[in-house]
């Protein structure tokens, strides 16, 4: 008889209280759920803004050394984004004022919060003042070439940028820890809002040329960035946090979050850094290789996004609450949890953008200013970026693991070790596969990295079941691989009724593509008997019975 899966022991824990080994585990799973959903459609409607966003740049700008300069000048504060908003300062502000919420109540984790905030302000404040004298400074030499020199150019609007994300990933972390998580999602919707509207004035208005039109973007972006603070204000009052300056730089809750965040910020950094090498040579390979890594990227980044990004935001809070009280057992649960759930959803989507890489990025991206060979250098990437895909969503699961146990050394030395193995395959692979071998060579970088994570956290208090979440990754490879042949024999069939190279066409090929991919995708998950999807099959029949039934009066 087959055992039954974790997760019907967990639905039993949630239908039937009494019979839980522990009482919370079933309210952890049931908040962590609502919360990464919550998040995941506010995700999701950034995703899609983001795409309209992007096809609109791809028309305006193509692959061109000036889109080049624009698109590696908003990498350092785009990283520095990842860094605190997904990263390092809620890794390190989380627990600490999860720690304080729990134990000392809610004034005095404000007057952490607000110690924190006062300080961030203050040495902001001097790094823009010493950023804006060096950058004026540095554009005014004649020795460095026009790119770069428009590289210095764009950081003058992009680096205030760099401030304000700061502030606004500490207000997330506050709201996240109060269990809002509405508020902080919507955010990158403000920021993607207004880069469509800056670049549809590109598009429709005369604006003295590209490079004009693009210190315009930038300077709409910086503007996106006081409006994604201001959103979060009337949610941060209502809590109760009025926002106050405290100077306080003693503070215990602030040398227990420096010591924390300290090596958080060298594990993180290590991951941007990776991304920022990437980009650096690529300007070494050649004009467009930093667009064609942008374009590709950025659609790779779409499942990432929507799903891995938001259940690790919202597995940090749940798990350091449950380790805070003690609760080992259920914080193994989640993460257990959270792996095979992310793995059911991105390992399909790495196999589709594989497998449709250039009707995909045709469909998209390929009018106006992007021209074929545009297409043909960004489906080499973001089919070798789509190789590690699901390597890039298990760090999000596993690394806010390390940090809720307030372990962050080992992520950092993992890091450092995988940001070596980069550069070194960097340097390879960029030989033979121009600025797709840079994208290659950072999905093999993340999939070891992944791999030491998790036998990392597996040795220490956090025990994984691992027999579990592997067989569970094979099964949903190999049905992923069947979606995905699925998905190019119609693709093919379509293309040889329909040979058609019109928009419309190549809409139809893509789209039933998709379709079919997606109604084979449950089909041969179930032939592979993959648990998960059956458990998946059950919560939905469940909920729809529940919304079925009439209320009791």
């Amino acid at each position: 008889m087959d055992q039954p899966s974790s997760f019907q022991n967990y639905s039993e824990n949630v239908t039937q209280p009494s019979r839980a080994v522990n009482p919370h585990a079933s309210e952890g799973k049931k908040h962590l759920v609502k919360a990464a959903g919550v998040m995941g459609l506010m995700t999701l409607a950034s995703r899609v803004l983001g795409m309209i966003r992007d096809i609109l740049c791809a028309k305006a700008f193509g692959t061109s050394w000036q889109w080049d300069a624009f698109v590696y000048a908003f990498s350092l504060p785009n990283f520095f984004r990842r860094l605190v908003g997904e990263g390092a300062l809620s890794s390190a502000f989380i627990p600490v004022y999860s720690e304080l919420l729990e134990k000392h109540g809610k004034e005095e984790a404000f007057k952490f919060a607000h110690a924190l905030i006062s300080i961030l302000s203050s040495g902001f404040l001097i790094f823009l003042i010493a950023a804006e004298i060096l950058l004026t400074y540095l554009k005014g030499l004649d020795v460095f070439p026009e790119r770069l020199r428009l590289v210095f150019e764009f950081l003058r609007y992009f680096f205030p940028y760099l401030a304000l994300m700061s502030l606004y990933a500490v207000g997330m972390g506050i709201l996240n820890c109060h269990r809002h998580f509405f508020a902080p999602s919507l955010g990158p919707l403000v920021l993607n809002l207004a880069w469509i509207a800056g670049t549809v004035a590109v598009l429709f208005f005369d604006l003295g040329g590209e490079v004009e039109s693009l210190k315009l973007l930038a300077l709409i972006l910086l503007v996106s960035g006081f409006l994604q603070d201001l959103v979060q204000m009337p949610y941060l009052r209502k809590i109760g946090f009025k926002g106050r300056w405290i100077w306080d730089p003693l503070y215990p809750g602030l040398k227990k979050t420096v010591k924390l965040i300290l090596p958080v910020i060298l594990g993180f950094a290590v991951m941007q850094i990776n991304l920022l090498v990437d980009a650096t040579l690529a300007f070494w390979v050649g004009p467009g290789a930093n667009s064609a890594l942008w374009f590709g990227n950025r659609l790779m980044q779409f499942p990432l996004g929507v799903f891995a990004v938001t259940m690790g935001m919202a597995l940090l809070p749940t798990i350091s609450r449950q380790v805070a009280q003690g609760q080992l057992e259920s914080a193994k649960k989640n993460i257990s949890f959270s792996l095979r759930s992310i793995a059911l959803i991105v390992i399909p989507c790495a196999a589709g953008l594989m497998t449709l890489a250039q009707p995909i990025v045709e469909l998209i991206y390929q009018r106006g200013q992007f021209d074929a060979e545009s297409t043909r250098r960004t489906a080499a990437v973001l089919l070798c970026y789509s190789v590690g895909l699901f390597a890039y969503a298990g760090q999000k699961i596993l690394t806010p693991a390390f940090h809720a146990v307030q372990n962050t050394r080992t992520p950092v030395r993992i890091a450092v070790l995988c940001l070596f193995s980069n550069i070194v395959l960097n340097v390879i692979l960029m030989q033979f596969l121009a600025e797709a071998g840079l994208a290659l060579a950072t999905s093999i970088s993340g999939f070891l990295q992944l791999f030491l994570l998790g036998a990392a956290l597996h040795r220490s208090v956090l025990r994984l079941p691992l027999r579990e979440i592997l067989l569970s990754f094979l099964k949903i490879t190999a049905a992923s691989a069947a979606m995905a042949a699925t998905a190019w024999m119609c693709h093919e069939a379509a293309r040889s009724f329909y040979p058609d190279t019109g928009e419309a066409a190549r809409i139809v090929r893509v789209l039933g593509s998709i379709g079919a991919a997606a109604l084979a995708y449950p089909v041969y998950c179930f032939i592979f008997r993959v648990p998960e999807i059956k458990d998946a099959w059950s919560w939905a029949a469940e909920r729809l019975k529940r919304r079925l039934q009439p209320r009791q009066a």
